[in-house]
């Protein structure tokens, strides 16, 4: 979904149900309800307004136009997300050809070996791994359950926004060839990618 900014709040917070239990509830008049499956990866972006920002620091939005926008995804919307990841505005050295990141194909073989692992150790893969799964295949270290415990005292994360990180986190982990307990750095990394997107942040990108 691309500019998830100008779709309608109804339509998004409409995806809820099949994000979080990949299934959603079809209805009739004078039918029971009955549960369909829809499972699928979501891929989103937006702009942090209408007007797309311009050139840094030329927004033309006011602070009201961008509440408005930026408030048609929800805090339950944002919080099924495995990993929200802002993208800065790229350089001008790298729009005239930069030095390149890895391709898809360099990065494939890492993926396959990572899949199979998850496979491998708990029959599925870490994306389907529910509560008790994650504590008997993605244990944490002292350290990194430490972390997570702070991150939610503080409330910076929710309990939905927990399993998240500790998938993301066991993921991490298998790609780096890791099979044991999940430590702070793949913690780290995985609270990392999971931005926080709001007024306060829109203005910063803005």
């Amino acid at each position: 979904m691309d500019e998830m900014g100008q779709f309608p709040t109804k339509v998004l917070d409409g995806l809820r149900e099949a994000l979080e239990l990949g299934r959603i509830m079809v209805g009739r008049v004078e039918h029971e309800r009955v549960p369909m499956p829809a499972r699928f990866q979501l891929i989103g972006a937006t702009n942090p307004c209408a007007c797309g920002g311009g050139a840094p620091g030329a927004c033309e939005c006011d602070e009201g136009s961008r509440k408005r926008y930026i408030g048609r995804l929800s805090g339950p919307l944002l919080d099924r997300f495995d990993l929200r990841v802002a993208v800065a505005r790229p350089e001008v050295e790298q729009l005239f050809g930069g030095e390149p990141g890895e391709s898809t194909a360099q990065i494939l073989p890492r993926v396959v070996v990572a899949r199979r692992m998850a496979l491998d150790r708990g029959g599925v893969l870490n994306t389907a791994l529910d509560e008790h799964g994650l504590n008997e295949f993605a244990p944490l270290t002292k350290a990194a359950g430490d972390m997570l415990y702070r991150e939610l005292e503080r409330g910076r994360l929710t309990a939905r926004g927990l399993h998240r990180v500790r998938r993301v986190s066991r993921t991490l982990a298998d790609l780096a060839g890791e099979s044991g307990e999940i430590d702070e750095k793949h913690v780290i990394t995985a609270l990392g990618m999971r931005s926080r997107i709001g007024l306060s942040a829109v203005g910063q990108a803005a």
